[in-house]
């Protein structure tokens, strides 16, 4: 992974680096928040509507539909809608990837 940040930042200004160090940290925050992972938790097997994240995280539907525009609004998810009905799924693999990476290894210290 050092490598891959290497390659990618090398080229960038001490400024352009500030500018990334902003942006992670705001990326950060959006993960910060539990009810946020719960619903990628219900939304990583795959394509849910509005409805079935509301049951599958036992919150309320205002809750759930606030926390799911965050995720949106910062690309981890996407969203399309049907009709009525509006589907979320996983627009951000390695996002997914990192917190289940994170989730495991807390969850192995619980043992």
């Amino acid at each position: 992974m050092k490598t891959r940040v290497q390659k990618s930042t090398k080229n960038l200004s001490p400024k352009q680096m500030e500018k990334v160090f902003a942006k992670v940290a705001e990326y950060f925050s959006v993960l910060s928040e539990p009810s946020r992972l719960r619903i990628m938790y219900a939304v990583c097997s795959g394509e849910k509507t509005v409805s079935e994240v509301v049951e599958l995280c036992g919150s309320s539907q205002a809750n759930v539909s606030r926390q799911l525009a965050a995720l949106h609004k910062s690309g981890i998810l996407l969203r399309r809608k049907e009709g009525v009905t509006v589907y979320y799924s996983i627009a951000d693999n390695a996002t997914v990837e990192m917190c289940q990476t994170v989730c495991a290894k807390i969850a192995e210290s619980l043992h």
